[in-house]
């Protein structure tokens, strides 16, 4: 009489088990491919003293100082067409300022103007659904 109460605990607990891992695997194949593509920086980036870079597969973004001020470009042999900018700042509490000003330059670069308070910007490019996301930090990082 015991081993049956086990036994009926097991088999409910497995058929639980087998349902929950379904719906996770359902779950799963119905999530959209997003294409979000997180770009790797150089390792002592500091984009207003010099130009760093942010590298994809096939192109970089150079986020740096310029002859027209603090401009952003698209370095690389094939770069994506029909692209989409999206530039955001935050500040040292990691809280969202207003977005800064970017201008279109000619050929593949834009002029950003940030806020003085921001102390990592976050450049977003989209292409279709495809998407590559760059943060650069601004000022020095702080070793504690």
């Amino acid at each position: 009489m015991r081993f049956n109460r086990y036994l009926i605990f097991y088999i409910i607990l497995g058929l639980g088990l087998v349902a929950s891992w379904t719906l996770v695997g359902r779950r799963a194949q119905i999530a959209p491919n997003m294409g979000m593509h997180v770009m790797s920086l150089d390792d002592e980036c500091r984009a207003w003293a010099a130009p760093c870079g942010a590298y994809a597969k096939d192109f970089a973004v150079v986020l740096g100082p310029d002859p027209a001020g603090r401009g952003l470009r698209l370095v690389g042999e094939k770069l994506p067409e029909g692209l989409r900018l999206v530039v955001q700042q935050f500040d040292d509490s990691a809280h969202q300022l207003a977005e800064p000003l970017v201008q279109r330059r000619p050929g593949d670069g834009w002029r950003i103007d940030p806020d003085p308070e921001a102390v990592r910007l976050r450049v977003n490019l989209a292409v279709g659904e495809d998407q590559w996301v760059a943060e650069f930090p601004l000022r020095a990082q702080r070793s504690f």
